[in-house]
């Protein structure tokens, strides 16, 4: 993943790395990561709730830009939130070679775009294949400790097998 040339964020993959003060996971991952607007306000909202948005604000390697295309915009928002129809559109309008998600609807709207997605748990996947971490079991954990991330235990089992900390 680390040699994607634009890689668009949604809210949710930030959240869950800022409030572990994991960023630098995503930073060692994409040398640059872009978020719309509304993905901007939505980190510096929620973001606050797990006192993530400052870690978030702070980090350089997350750069704003705006959407262009308001009416693909305004045909995404009618299934997702603002955030999520934002961060598509982007991707869409800047051909990203990924867009990181973790919402269903999100990824769902994505892949009927053909968009290459990822997400916090692909992200870590990626990050422990190459070296980054040893381990995605006690991040996950405090992924759902601090941000609150759902995963139903089915997916945090196969998560685990996958990556060979099932046991």
């Amino acid at each position: 993943m680390e040699c994607a040339t634009m890689i668009v964020s949604n809210s949710t993959p930030l959240i869950n790395f800022a409030a572990i003060q994991r960023l630098d996971i995503l930073e060692q991952l994409f040398a640059t990561i872009y978020i719309p607007a509304a993905v901007k306000q939505e980190v510096l909202v929620k973001g606050a709730a797990y006192n993530s948005a400052d870690e978030i604000r702070n980090a350089a390697f997350i750069r704003t830009m705006s959407i262009r295309n308001v009416a693909l915009f305004n045909s995404l928002r009618m299934d997702l939130d603002d955030g999520e129809a934002e961060a598509i559109t982007l991707a869409l309008e800047q051909d990203a070679e990924l867009v990181l998600l973790d919402e269903a609807a999100g990824r769902k709207t994505a892949k009927f775009h053909n968009l290459t997605m990822s997400g916090s748990i692909g992200c870590l996947a990626t990050a422990k294949q190459q070296g980054l971490i040893t381990e995605i079991k006690p991040i996950l954990n405090m992924m759902q400790d601090k941000a609150r991330y759902w995963l139903s235990k089915s997916l945090y089992q196969h998560v685990l097998l996958k990556c060979d900390e099932l046991g």
